[in-house]
């Protein structure tokens, strides 16, 4: 994969809001208990998600007792989200951007963000999020980065097809080994309104069958900007190759970042 045309958005993903709830797995438990554990949530806890999505980190969450707000920008996905927290009474979520959204009176003791906080306009994301939280709460960050591993020879393979579809312009574009992956959001160790960094990784594989590998691209913003005849092109030949190429299954290695900072007393 490279960055090229076309854009990305990030309304883009509650038009394939029933993929993304069926494609877009859960994070791994190891991920969920160290969200847990830095953000010190437990029974009772207020907790703000920003951009829920469908539920995936929303219901283990709720699971372990947190009082969840969520604000979620497209309608489909909070519907989605709204069904997956159905056990979960206390929970809500709310349409709306985080930049337009209204901060309640009472502040929350997390603010959780996962795959989402690139999407936030960077002049409003800390401040805003610091707003939220009372003193000594925890923004909690999840990042999830594409790295190096998986199936041997299965990414060089699919590079061909992104640059067949318009997806690539770089022949030679590789991911980064899981230990080069960037420092997401150093502003943090800098921001004024938080203390007390702490940056965990976690280099954790996936397994997908074809039909689970070309689902979860349908629900790639990258991938959702393609007119329709070419995106269904690429998703075609993604799984032609999975099929013939790799007996129907493959594993893509990914980096789990979280991220949490403490709101200065």
């Amino acid at each position: 994969m490279s960055h090229s045309p076309p854009d990305r958005r990030r309304e883009s993903f509650d038009a394939v809001a029933s993929e993304y709830a069926r494609y877009r797995s859960g994070y791994p438990d190891r991920v969920v208990d160290d969200v847990v554990a830095v953000s010190r949530i437990g029974p009772g806890s207020p907790v703000l998600e920003i951009g829920c999505g469908t539920g995936q980190l929303s219901v283990p969450l709720a699971e372990r007792g947190a009082q969840l707000v969520a604000v979620e920008l497209g309608p489909s996905l909070a519907q989605n989200a709204r069904r997956n927290l159905g056990d979960f009474p206390t929970a809500r979520v709310e349409v709306s951007g985080f930049e337009e959204w209204p901060l309640p009176d009472e502040p929350f003791d997390v603010v959780v963000v996962a795959s989402a906080f690139h999407w936030i306009d960077p002049q409003i994301r800390l401040a805003k999020a610091a707003r939220a939280l009372r003193r000594g709460g925890v923004l909690t960050i999840v990042h999830v980065h594409h790295v190096k591993g998986g199936t041997p020879g299965f990414f060089a393979d699919t590079q061909p097809v992104y640059r067949r579809w318009g997806l690539s312009d770089d022949p030679f574009f590789e991911p980064p080994a899981p230990e080069e992956a960037p420092t997401m959001y150093p502003e943090l160790d800098e921001c004024c309104d938080f203390e007390a960094v702490e940056r965990h990784r976690f280099e954790i594989p996936r397994s997908h069958t074809t039909d689970s590998y070309v689902g979860w691209l349908r629900t790639d913003s990258l991938v959702s900007g393609l007119d329709p005849v070419a995106r269904q092109g690429f998703l075609d030949d993604i799984g032609k190759l999975i099929d013939t190429s790799y007996d129907r299954h493959v594993l893509r290695n990914f980096v789990y970042d979280v991220i949490a900072a403490t709101r200065i007393r």
